[in-house]
């Protein structure tokens, strides 16, 4: 049953750390996500709304000019904790936990290479990835993010609508991505900051799809642009869930490209 936690840790690919080692429960079906109350009309475009987030996080301009990111934080699950470091570029992403010189988990993508550590999964030495895990992977090859010129890199978003969400209307944009995924990105309507983002990820082991929820806080200003520096990722069906603090984002530093490479390859 513990390596069903951990196969879980190819489908967050918005998070970047290492879940618990905790079991599912053997004798409970823990319910999925809660489905979201009945969308509202939006009195605000797709458009309108992309343009509002831009400005929320420090301008377009200041958004496109976005070309690498290099995060360090802790990751935090159930009473474990580790040091993770991610690094974006475009085409490029790496995420490493690590216990001192242990690596205890790495996923990296490089162009059209990908390659993954994983100890709890036998996974010793660097591997390459599934086709749709580094396509996920992929997806997080972007600094800017995903809302941010989303046309211009393929993506289609469009407006579900406006609801209610942890006692405040945010307004619920539905994004499909170039790829053939789809993910539902959510703004909190007072700020119009990125609250959260919800997925889905056939899982074989578990025969099914399940649904994948992050959330996003403490957002601070870094060089002009807001970053959020809590992530909490939560997978119910999975009893799964997890928490990153950033404690640096630093961006548009030189990153060095053999990072990205597979160890000794």
């Amino acid at each position: 049953m513990k390596r069903k936690i951990w196969l879980l840790m190819a489908i967050i690919g918005m998070m970047a750390c290492r879940p618990s080692e905790t079991q599912l429960f053997p004798h409970q079906s823990p319910d999925p996500l809660p489905p979201d109350p009945a969308p509202q009309a939006s009195d605000l475009t797709a458009d309108q709304l992309l343009a509002k987030y831009a400005a929320a996080r420090g301008g377009e301009q200041k958004l496109k000019g976005l070309t690498s990111l290099k995060m360090t934080g802790t990751w935090t699950s159930k009473g474990n904790s580790a040091p993770i470091i991610a690094l974006v570029a475009p085409g490029r992403y790496l995420r490493r936990i690590a216990q001192g010189s242990e690596v205890i988990m790495a996923n990296a993508v490089d162009g059209p290479m990908s390659w993954e550590i994983n100890q709890k999964n036998s996974i010793t030495k660097p591997t390459p990835m599934s086709a749709k895990d580094a396509a996920r992977f992929r997806r997080l090859g972007d600094p800017q993010g995903a809302l941010v010129d989303a046309k211009a890199k393929g993506h289609r978003v469009e407006v579900v609508g406006k609801l209610p969400w942890n006692g405040s209307p945010v307004y619920k944009l539905k994004v499909d991505f170039k790829d053939g995924e789809t993910s539902y990105f959510y703004l909190d309507s007072r700020n119009f900051l990125l609250t959260r983002v919800v997925g889905s990820q056939y899982v074989p082991q578990l025969s099914k799809n399940i649904g994948i929820e992050v959330t996003y806080q403490d957002f601070r200003d870094v060089g002009g642009v807001k970053f959020p520096f809590s992530e909490k990722a939560l997978a119910p069906e999975a009893n799964f869930s997890q928490t990153v603090n950033w404690s640096k984002i630093e961006t548009n530093q030189p990153l060095d490209s053999s990072a990205f490479k597979a160890p000794n390859s």
